[in-house]
C-alpha cells in the first residue's frame, strides 16, 4: 500500500473580528487532523488495522464529534490504495489570527479540544464584554450623542441593520473617549479561561495529534511599538543603528521516544496567552500589551506560570543580546508590520523529518479577500483622512503575499531542476560506485570494508572532479569557519553586531596560518593528512548533515515501489526503522540539528568563555588552538561517521531487501559524487524537505457549492473596519457557521487532490453536503432550533441541492 503525508502549514491572518469566522475554520482542519489520527492509530477492539469508524476508533473517549466521522469515512475509503495521513506541523498567526493559531497549535500538540471554545467566542467577543469597566456609557454618559448615533443608523441601516448593533453602537460611542474602549486585562481573561477550557495536558502527557519525531513550530507576529537598537555592521561608519519593531514569539513542540519538549503544556499557557494578546492589540482599541499585565494577572488569580523562563528564554535572547529590557517593551498588533505571515511558515518547513511521501501545502485563511477593481482603480484622489489613514492602517495591513508566492514558485522550479541532475547522473554515480566496490555488493560486508569503499569513492570524486574539486573544498573549509563564528561569538560575551564578523575575521587569519585554509589544497604524495583534511573531519557538521538527508531522500523514494516488483521483499516498517536511526544520527549533529556548545557542561560552559575572552574582543591564533580541539572532542564527528557505516553494515543488510539494499547502498557510497556536482551550485538548500510546496486558500469566494446556492461572499464582521461582529451576536454566530461550512468544503477538496483519486462532481459534492448537514445538526444543538443565524444558513444548504 502506497502511503502519504498531507503536511499542512497554515497561516491565519489578521482580522479583528473576523476572529470567529476563523475559529470556524481552524476548528474544521482540527477535526480533519483528529479523524486521520484516529485513523491511523487504529484503536479498534483488536487493537489492530483501521477500525471501522471514527466512533468506533475513539471508544471510550467522551468529547463529543461531528464532522470528524465524515473525514474518516473519506480517509478510509482511499485504503487499500493509499495511506493518507494529515498533519498540521507549522501554524503562524497575526492578530485575530495569531489567537486562532496559539489555541490551535496548543489542540495539536496535547490533543486537546477545541470544542468549549466556539461558546467564548460567542459570548465574549461583544463589546459589552471587551469594554473597560470605567469607560462604559452610562444612561447619560455623552447624553447628546444619542441623537447623531440613531441618524447615522437611520441613514446606514448596512452599519446598523437591527436593534442590538444600534444600541451597541450607541454604548460604544457614547463610552470614553480618546483612549483605547477595549480592556486588555479583560482579553487576556477570556484567552486564560479558553486555554483551560480546552482540557489539562498533564492527565495524558504524551497524547497529540502530532506523530512521534514531527515537530509542530507556531509562530506569532507582533509589533514593538519602541522598539529596540540594534547594531549592524558597515564600512564607513562601521556600524550602524537602527530600530527593530518587528518581533515574533516562536513555541515549539516534539515528542521522541521517551522525551518531550513542549511550549504548549499547562504550566506554558500564560506565555501562548500573552503572545495572543500582544498580537491582537488593535491600535485604538486595546492598549499595548506588556509581560508585566500578564504577572499582575496572574497573581490577582494566584495561578502560576511555571514556563516564564524558558518563554524569555526562547523569544528574548535578541533583546537580551542587544542590552533591551523585553520586560519593559509595549507590544502592539502583529498586523501592524506583518499582516500575513507567509515568511514564518517558510522557514519552519525546512529540514523536516518526512517518514512518508510527503504532500506539502501552505494553507492560509483569508477572511476578507482584495475584490476585483478596474485596472485604473477608483478614479478621484483620495482625501485628507482617507490618505493618512491608508497610509498607517488600510496599506500595510493588505500588503500583497505576491513576493512570497513567487517566491514559492521558484523555489519549485529549482527543485525540479535539481531532481532533473541528480537523475542524469545516477547512471554514471552507479557506475563509479561500482567499480569501487570491484564488483557486485557483498552479502554481508564489514564496517571496515564500508569505511574504506567510503574513502576511496571520496579519492575517486576528487580525482575526477579536477580543479572544481578546490573549489568544492574551499567552500566547505569557510563554510565550517563561518558556522564555527556564528557558535562561538557569544562566548565572547560582546552585545554589539560586530562580534561575529570580528570573530570570523580571526578564523580565517588562523585557518590560513595554520595550513587549514592554504593558497593551494593538494594531497602530499606521501599520504600525510593535511591541516585542511584533518579541519574538515573535526567541523564538516554541513557535510554529515546533507549525506543524512540524502540517504533519508532515498529512503522515502523506495516506499511507494515496496511489496512490488524487485520490491517485493521489501517491507515499510524496516525503511521505517532504519530511517530512524539516520534521524536519530541527524538529531544529534552539535549546532546543526542540536545546540553545539549544549555538550558541554555548566563547567566547561564557563571556562570556554573565559577562554574565549582572555585576549581581548577577539582571541588570538593560540587561544584557538586550545579552544578548537576542545570542541572536536565533545563533538566526536568521526565516531558518527563510524555509527553510520555500522547502520549500514547491521541494518542495511538485516533489515532491507536485495533492491533496496543495493539502492541506498549506491547512496551512501556515492553521495561523495553527488556532492561534489550539486553543493556549489545549490548547497542542497532546496532539497531539505525534497517536495515542491502548493499553495491553497480558505476565503468566502472559494467556497463553490455554497456561493451557487447564493451565499454571500462578504462576511457580516467585515463591517464597520472588521469590528462588526463585536457589536452582534447574530453576526457572530453566522460567520462562525460559514467558517465551517467554508473549512468542510475545502477541507473535502483538500484530501481529495492529495489522494490523487478521481471522483466525479455529484460525488464529491454529496461528501460536502454530507458535512454541511452534519454540522447544522451539531450546531442546532448549541444555538437552538430556529436561530436566526442557522435558519439562514440552512436554507443556502438545502438550495444546493
Amino acid at each position: 500500500m502506497k502511503e502519504k503525508e498531507l503536511r499542512i502549514a497554515l497561516v491565519c491572518y489578521g482580522g479583528v473580528s473576523l476572529a470567529v469566522y476563523m475559529h470556524g475554520v481552524t476548528k474544521e482542519l482540527w477535526k480533519l487532523v483528529r479523524a486521520s489520527q484516529a485513523l491511523h492509530a487504529g484503536r479498534n477492539a483488536h487493537g489492530n488495522g483501521h477500525a471501522g469508524s471514527f466512533q468506533a476508533a475513539l471508544a471510550g473517549d467522551p468529547r463529543p464529534f461531528d464532522t470528524e466521522s465524515i473525514y474518516f469515512d473519506l480517509l478510509r475509503d482511499l485504503l487499500p490504495d493509499l495511506s493518507l495521513r494529515v498533519l498540521i506541523d507549522v501554524v503562524a498567526g497575526a492578530s485575530a489570527g495569531g489567537i486562532n493559531g496559539v489555541l490551535l497549535a496548543r489542540a495539536l500538540a496535547h490533543d486537546l479540544d477545541l470544542e468549549p471554545l466556539t461558546s467564548l467566542w460567542l459570548e465574549n467577543a461583544d463589546v459589552t464584554q471587551l469594554l473597560t469597566p470605567d469607560s462604559r456609557a452610562g444612561k447619560w454618559s455623552k447624553w447628546f450623542m444619542r441623537p447623531v448615533v440613531w441618524a447615522m443608523t437611520q441613514r446606514l441601516e448596512r452599519l446598523a441593520p437591527d436593534a442590538e448593533v444600534a444600541e451597541k453602537l450607541s454604548l460604544f460611542v457614547r463610552s470614553r473617549w480618546f483612549r483605547p474602549p477595549f480592556d486588555g486585562k479583560r482579553l487576556m481573561e477570556f484567552l486564560l479561561d479558553a486555554a483551560h477550557a480546552m482540557g489539562d495536558s498533564t492527565k495524558k502527557p504524551l497524547a497529540s495529534l502530532l506523530p512521534r519525531g514531527l515537530p509542530l513550530s507556531l509562530h506569532v507576529t507582533v509589533t514593538d511599538f519602541h522598539g529596540y537598537t540594534t547594531r549592524i555592521p558597515a564600512h564607513d561608519p562601521p556600524e550602524i543603528l537602527e530600530r527593530e519593531h518587528r518581533h515574533r514569539f516562536t513555541f515549539r513542540y516534539r515528542r521522541t521516544e521517551g522525551e518531550l519538549d513542549s511550549d504548549f503544556k499547562d504550566g506554558d499557557v500564560p506565555g501562548l496567552v500573552f503572545a495572543a494578546r500582544a498580537s491582537a492589540s488593535y491600535p485604538g482599541a486595546f492598549p499595548p500589551a506588556q509581560v508585566r499585565q500578564m504577572d499582575r494577572l496572574l497573581n490577582e488569580r494566584d495561578e502560576r506560570w511555571e514556563g516564564r523562563a524558558r518563554f524569555f528564554e526562547r523569544n528574548f535572547a535578541e533583546y537580551r543580546r542587544q542590552g533591551a529590557d523585553p520586560e519593559q517593551a509595549s507590544f502592539i498588533d502583529g498586523s501592524v508590520l506583518n499582516n500575513k505571515p507567509f515568511a514564518a511558515a517558510l522557514s519552519a518547513i525546512a529540514g523536516r523529518p518526512a517518514y512518508r511521501e510527503v504532500d506539502r501545502r501552505i494553507v492560509y485563511i483569508d477572511p476578507k479577500p482584495a475584490a476585483r477593481v478596474g485596472l485604473g482603480g477608483r478614479p478621484e484622489a483620495p482625501g485628507f483622512f482617507r490618505t493618512i489613514r491608508g497610509a498607517l492602517s488600510d496599506i500595510p495591513r493588505n500588503e500583497p503575499v505576491r513576493d512570497e508566492l513567487l517566491a514559492i514558485a521558484g523555489r519549485n522550479a529549482r527543485i525540479e531542476r535539481l531532481r532533473g541532475l541528480l537523475d542524469a547522473a545516477r547512471p554514471r554515480v552507479t557506475e563509479q560506485v561500482s567499480r569501487v566496490l570491484g564488483g557486485p555488493l557483498p552479502p554481508a560486508p564489514t564496517i571496515e570494508q564500508i569505511r574504506h569503499w567510503r574513502d576511496q569513492a571520496s579519492a575517486v570524486a576528487a580525482q575526477q572532479a579536477g580543479f572544481a574539486f578546490e573549489a568544492y573544498l574551499r567552500l566547505k573549509i569557510e563554510g565550517a569557519l563561518e558556522h564555527l563564528a556564528t557558535l562561538l561569538s557569544p562566548c565572547l560575551g560582546r552585545a554589539d553586531a560586530g562580534a561575529r564578523p570580528a570573530l570570523l575575521a580571526a578564523l580565517n587569519d588562523w585557518a590560513r596560518a595554520r595550513g587549514v585554509l592554504p593558497d593551494r589544497l593538494d594531497f602530499p604524495p606521501d599520504g600525510e593528512k593535511p591541516a585542511w583534511v584533518r579541519f574538515l573531519r573535526d567541523f564538516d557538521i554541513a557535510f554529515r548533515g546533507r549525506r543524512l538527508r540524502f540517504l533519508i531522500r532515498e529512503l522515502n523514494a523506495i516506499y511507494p515501489m515496496v511489496g512490488e516488483g524487485e520490491h517485493a521483499d521489501t517491507r515499510a516498517p524496516d525503511l521505517d526503522e532504519m530511517k530512524a536511526s539516520l534521524y536519530s544520527a541527524l538529531e544529534r549533529l552539535p549546532g546543526l540539528a542540536t545546540d553545539g556548545l549544549g555538550l558541554f557542561n555548566a563547567g566547561e560552559r564557563i571556562a570556554l568563555n573565559n577562554l574565549m575572552r582572555a585576549d581581548g574582543p577577539v582571541p588570538s591564533a593560540d587561544t584557538l588552538d586550545r579552544v578548537l580541539p576542545q570542541l572536536a572532542t565533545v563533538w566526536k564527528l568521526e565516531d558518527q561517521s563510524a555509527e553510520i557505516d555500522e547502520i549500514f553494515a547491521l541494518m542495511g543488510l538485516n533489515y532491507l531487501g536485495p533492491a533496496a539494499r543495493r539502492q541506498i547502498f549506491e547512496a551512501y557510497l556515492g553521495f561523495a559524487f553527488w556532492d561534489v556536482l550539486t553543493f556549489s551550485t545549490s548547497g542542497w538548500v532546496e532539497l531539505d524537505e525534497f517536495h515542491a510546496i502548493r499553495v491553497d486558500r480558505i476565503a468566502p469566494p472559494d467556497a463553490r457549492l455554497l456561493r451557487r446556492s447564493g451565499a454571500p461572499t462578504d462576511l457580516r464582521s467585515a463591517r464597520m473596519n472588521a469590528f462588526g461582529g463585536f457589536f452582534s451576536r447574530h453576526d457572530r454566530e453566522h460567520d462562525y457557521l460559514l467558517g465551517r461550512l467554508h473549512a468542510a468544503e475545502r477541507v473535502i477538496d483538500l484530501v481529495v487532490d492529495a489522494g490523487g483519486i478521481t471522483l466525479s462532481e455529484a460525488r464529491i459534492n454529496g461528501l460536502k453536503l454530507r458535512a454541511f448537514h452534519t454540522i447544522l445538526v451539531a450546531e442546532e444543538k448549541r444555538l437552538g432550533k430556529g436561530n436566526r443565524a442557522l435558519e439562514q444558513v440552512r436554507a443556502w444548504v438545502e438550495a444546493c441541492g
